[in-house]
């Protein structure tokens, strides 16, 4: 068994796509959020900014990144507004919100209202983000 706390939180983007079963050659990772045991992240599934997923991914008992659900994201929303940061989805289980996603219009630390809880969040280059439940 691997000690959790000398992994890092999330995987990375090239275990994102190989675990997915993503292409390497067209699939582009969005943004990454994990708190050590589960991670979300935004896959643009063909590289063209068309189809993008929401991944779930799990930690198992020997530390691997294993494949949770996956998700069409709904890609076309585009903030409006200078520093605007918007919600496209998010998933709640029984102790509340679970993870969120959304688009900003730039790179950067901002915040959304979400499922009624105001979350901060990081704008990836992309300009999605992706936030887990610590």
């Amino acid at each position: 068994m691997v000690d959790p706390k000398e992994l890092p939180a999330g995987p990375s983007a090239e275990t994102v796509v190989a675990v997915g079963g993503w292409s390497a050659r067209y699939a582009r990772v969005l943004a990454i959020a994990g708190n050590g045991q589960h991670a979300f992240a935004l896959v643009d599934t063909n590289g063209d900014g068309v189809e993008v997923d929401i991944d779930e991914l799990f930690r198992d008992h020997d530390g691997r990144w294993l494949p949770g659900m996956s998700s069409g994201a709904g890609g076309s929303l585009v903030p409006a507004g200078h520093d605007a940061v918007c919600s496209v989805g998010y998933g709640e289980d029984w102790d509340g919100l679970r993870y969120a996603y959304g688009r900003g219009d730039r790179p950067g630390p901002g915040q959304v209202r979400v499922g009624g809880q105001r979350i901060a969040v990081t704008v990836e280059e992309s300009g999605w983000w992706v936030w887990v439940r610590p």
